[in-house]
């Protein structure tokens, strides 16, 4: 009868050392899968943080710096600089923070360093006066609203795809490389990200050296032009 006690005892022994053995087993595990989780929450955490920090330029990357630049509110020319200006540098440094957004929002929204080219099926007028290239069309007008800005350069430019290369217009089955000389962009009076549409006074040149069919094309990014609004209307 003692053998048969001691038997019980020593297989409760046996259960209780390999029970308490599970159990740190367990609790080391679950303090791993926890320590992993944390490092994940933690890594995720530093990773938000740096996009939310870092500034990229949404700004199509061909967009060169215009040779003059005129700022229209209300539709009246509010304010004119160019670089050789006192204040150039200062508006400059606005104008170009106007399309500087966090990677986060603009992973969100789909538009880091990304763009599409739009071109319409049926030629749009850019200018009033195609011959002369002067004016603002209806269309443009209708587009723009009230408060815009023009960008206006001295030589071609060459517009571009957001893949670097070259665009040519589909309405001649991309045989032209299209230039352009004009460019206007809405602003607005809201301190809030906001879509903004750049229009292009798109033309090609022909074997003669003429510029033929300007017509509009537009580049559509996300930006927040309340400080640029705001400088021209406190001058």
């Amino acid at each position: 009868m003692e053998e048969k006690v001691n038997q019980n005892q020593n297989v409760d022994a046996v259960l209780s050392t390999v029970s308490d053995e599970y159990l740190r087993k367990k609790k080391r595990n679950k303090k791993i899968t926890l320590s992993v989780i944390l490092f994940f929450v933690i890594a995720l955490s530093v990773v938000i943080i740096t996009l939310a920090c870092v500034k990229t330029n949404l700004k199509p990357y061909f967009l060169s710096e215009p040779s003059n630049i005129e700022v229209y509110i209300g539709g009246t020319r509010q304010y004119s600089t160019a670089p050789t200006d006192e204040n150039y540098d200062e508006f400059y440094d606005i104008y170009q923070k106007s399309f500087s957004s966090n990677i986060l929002t603009a992973l969100f929204t789909g538009k880091l360093g990304s763009y599409e080219v739009y071109e319409s099926d049926s030629l749009e007028s850019f200018y009033s006066s195609s011959s002369s290239k002067t004016g603002m069309s209806d269309t443009l007008k209708e587009y723009l609203g009230d408060n815009y800005v023009h960008l206006q350069y001295g030589q071609d430019q060459q517009l571009y795809n957001a893949d670097g290369s070259v665009y040519y217009s589909t309405r001649w089955s991309n045989r032209y490389n299209m230039q352009y000389k004009d460019v206007y962009f809405n602003i607005t009076d809201t301190d809030a990200d906001h879509e903004l549409t750049f229009y292009f006074g798109a033309y090609y040149k022909g074997e003669d050296g003429k510029d033929y069919s300007p017509h509009i094309i537009s580049i559509t990014i996300r930006a927040n032009t309340f400080q640029l609004y705001d400088y021209v209307t406190a001058e």
